[in-house]
């Protein structure tokens, strides 16, 4: 996995963390007030539950694989975009960033 400070590095990062798959925020580096960091670990690792309990019950209803492991997820806004893959998470301007460069750097495949 990357280290926050190559997260940080990104064209467009303004904050990077990381998070438990509980929700703590383990650390985080960047423009990130205090509690909203708090809160965005909590939405990083519920969006990779909610993905879990998705993917687990359209696997069973449809016999399908393919599912697992969960990776991560992104969140593409007009301004802002949030890319989590594991247990880190990269925030960005939706005008500065390189969506395949993160996707690289947070899949370590640099």
């Amino acid at each position: 996995m990357p280290t926050l400070d190559q997260l940080m590095s990104l064209p467009g990062a303004f904050g990077a963390l990381e998070f438990s798959c509980t929700g703590d925020l383990i650390e985080s580096r960047g423009d990130l007030q205090p509690d909203f960091a708090e809160v965005a670990a909590q939405l990083c690792a519920a969006n990779m539950a909610n993905y879990r309990m998705q993917a687990l019950g359209w696997a069973k209803h449809t016999g399908e694989g393919g599912f697992f492991p969960e990776q991560g997820f992104f969140f593409i806004g007009l301004d802002y975009v949030i890319m989590a893959m594991g247990t880190k998470a990269l925030f960005a301007r939706s005008r500065d960033v390189d969506y395949d460069l993160s996707f690289r750097v947070l899949n370590d495949r640099v």
